[in-house]
Protein backbone atom coordinates (compact mmCIF):
# COMPACT_ATOMS: atom_id res chain seq x y z
CA UNK A 1 0.00 0.00 0.00
CA UNK A 2 1.51 3.20 -1.64
CA UNK A 3 0.72 6.13 0.67
CA UNK A 4 2.23 9.69 1.91
CA UNK A 5 3.12 9.50 4.83
CA UNK A 6 1.90 10.89 8.11
CA UNK A 7 3.39 12.15 11.84
CA UNK A 8 2.75 9.06 13.20
CA UNK A 9 5.28 7.63 10.36
CA UNK A 10 7.79 9.14 11.76
CA UNK A 11 9.64 6.77 14.09
CA UNK A 12 9.25 3.92 12.09
CA UNK A 13 10.66 6.03 9.69
CA UNK A 14 13.82 6.89 11.63
CA UNK A 15 13.80 3.15 12.26
CA UNK A 16 13.82 2.20 8.52
CA UNK A 17 16.32 4.81 7.67
CA UNK A 18 18.99 3.12 10.26
CA UNK A 19 18.85 -0.62 8.63
CA UNK A 20 20.72 1.20 5.60
CA UNK A 21 22.26 4.34 7.02
CA UNK A 22 25.13 5.50 9.42
CA UNK A 23 24.41 7.70 10.72
CA UNK A 24 20.17 7.40 10.24
CA UNK A 25 17.78 10.32 10.36
CA UNK A 26 16.21 10.62 14.05
CA UNK A 27 12.71 10.43 14.51
CA UNK A 28 12.52 14.81 14.37
CA UNK A 29 14.49 14.62 11.30
CA UNK A 30 11.61 12.60 9.86
CA UNK A 31 8.92 14.65 10.99
CA UNK A 32 9.95 17.90 9.67
CA UNK A 33 10.15 16.13 6.68
CA UNK A 34 7.27 15.12 6.33
CA UNK A 35 5.94 18.69 7.37
CA UNK A 36 8.13 20.13 4.80
CA UNK A 37 8.42 17.55 1.90
CA UNK A 38 6.96 15.15 -0.41
CA UNK A 39 6.84 11.54 1.45
CA UNK A 40 5.72 8.51 -0.02
CA UNK A 41 6.31 5.29 1.91
CA UNK A 42 4.94 1.82 1.27
CA UNK A 43 3.68 -0.77 4.13
CA UNK A 44 2.18 -1.27 7.17
CA UNK A 45 4.40 -2.02 9.15
CA UNK A 46 6.53 0.54 7.14
CA UNK A 47 8.91 -1.15 4.39
CA UNK A 48 10.28 1.59 2.10
CA UNK A 49 10.39 5.34 1.79
CA UNK A 50 11.84 8.08 -0.27
CA UNK A 51 11.57 11.69 0.54
CA UNK A 52 11.74 14.40 -2.00
CA UNK A 53 12.14 18.34 -1.46
CA UNK A 54 10.42 20.30 -4.29
CA UNK A 55 11.34 23.83 -4.57
CA UNK A 56 9.04 25.23 -7.63
CA UNK A 57 10.16 23.57 -10.85
CA UNK A 58 13.14 21.46 -9.37
CA UNK A 59 12.94 18.69 -7.05
CA UNK A 60 15.86 16.76 -5.26
CA UNK A 61 15.41 12.95 -3.83
CA UNK A 62 16.62 13.07 -0.32
CA UNK A 63 16.55 9.46 0.02
CA UNK A 64 15.16 6.03 -0.53
CA UNK A 65 15.41 3.14 1.74
CA UNK A 66 14.14 -0.16 1.49
CA UNK A 67 13.82 -2.27 4.43
CA UNK A 68 16.64 -4.92 3.42
CA UNK A 69 13.89 -8.20 3.67
CA UNK A 70 12.11 -6.60 1.31
CA UNK A 71 14.76 -5.77 -0.96
CA UNK A 72 14.50 -6.55 -5.21
CA UNK A 73 11.26 -6.71 -4.70
CA UNK A 74 10.36 -3.35 -6.92
CA UNK A 75 9.78 -1.63 -3.76
CA UNK A 76 11.95 1.32 -4.37
CA UNK A 77 10.89 1.73 -8.00
CA UNK A 78 7.32 1.20 -7.38
CA UNK A 79 7.53 4.22 -4.52
CA UNK A 80 9.32 6.47 -6.33
CA UNK A 81 7.50 6.47 -9.54
CA UNK A 82 4.37 7.17 -6.90
CA UNK A 83 6.59 10.32 -5.79
CA UNK A 84 7.84 11.24 -9.11
CA UNK A 85 4.10 11.49 -10.49
CA UNK A 86 3.24 13.45 -7.16
CA UNK A 87 5.93 15.94 -8.06
CA UNK A 88 5.23 16.34 -12.10
CA UNK A 89 1.82 17.33 -10.95
CA UNK A 90 2.94 19.91 -8.87
CA UNK A 91 5.29 21.68 -11.88
CA UNK A 92 8.52 19.56 -11.11
CA UNK A 93 10.43 19.58 -14.58
CA UNK A 94 13.98 18.08 -13.20
CA UNK A 95 14.91 15.83 -10.01
CA UNK A 96 18.38 15.68 -8.77
CA UNK A 97 20.37 13.43 -6.50
CA UNK A 98 23.54 12.80 -4.88
CA UNK A 99 24.39 9.21 -4.19
CA UNK A 100 27.48 7.59 -2.59
CA UNK A 101 29.84 6.12 -5.78
CA UNK A 102 29.83 2.83 -3.82
CA UNK A 103 26.43 2.39 -2.62
CA UNK A 104 26.07 -0.37 -5.79
CA UNK A 105 22.58 -1.14 -5.19
CA UNK A 106 21.45 2.96 -5.32
CA UNK A 107 23.42 3.35 -8.57
CA UNK A 108 22.28 0.53 -9.73
CA UNK A 109 18.41 1.50 -9.00
CA UNK A 110 18.82 5.28 -10.59
CA UNK A 111 20.36 4.44 -13.86
CA UNK A 112 16.77 2.25 -14.07
CA UNK A 113 15.02 4.63 -13.08
CA UNK A 114 16.59 6.95 -15.95
CA UNK A 115 18.74 9.44 -14.01
CA UNK A 116 21.77 10.56 -15.81
CA UNK A 117 24.89 10.98 -14.06
CA UNK A 118 25.85 15.13 -14.09
CA UNK A 119 28.89 15.14 -11.40
CA UNK A 120 31.12 13.90 -8.86
CA UNK A 121 32.11 15.45 -5.39
CA UNK A 122 35.62 14.40 -4.05
CA UNK A 123 35.53 12.70 -0.42
CA UNK A 124 32.48 13.80 0.01
CA UNK A 125 30.68 11.44 2.68
CA UNK A 126 32.74 10.17 5.76
CA UNK A 127 32.80 7.05 6.72
CA UNK A 128 34.29 4.99 9.32
CA UNK A 129 37.49 3.84 7.15
CA UNK A 130 37.80 7.22 5.35
CA UNK A 131 35.91 9.44 2.50
CA UNK A 132 34.40 8.43 -0.35
CA UNK A 133 33.03 10.70 -3.10
CA UNK A 134 29.28 11.63 -4.21
CA UNK A 135 27.52 11.46 -7.35
CA UNK A 136 25.56 13.46 -8.83
CA UNK A 137 22.56 12.86 -11.34
CA UNK A 138 19.18 14.22 -12.45
CA UNK A 139 16.29 13.42 -14.39
CA UNK A 140 13.76 15.26 -16.89
CA UNK A 141 10.36 14.71 -16.28
CA UNK A 142 8.53 13.87 -19.36
CA UNK A 143 5.87 15.48 -20.32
Amino acid sequence: MIRELQEQDAAAMARLHATSFDPAWPEADMRAHIENDLVIGNGAPLNAIVILRLAADQGEVLTIVTDPEFRGQGLARAIFENAQRRAKSEGVDILFLEVAEDNENALTLYRALGFERIGRRPAYYRRKKGRVAALTFRKKLDD
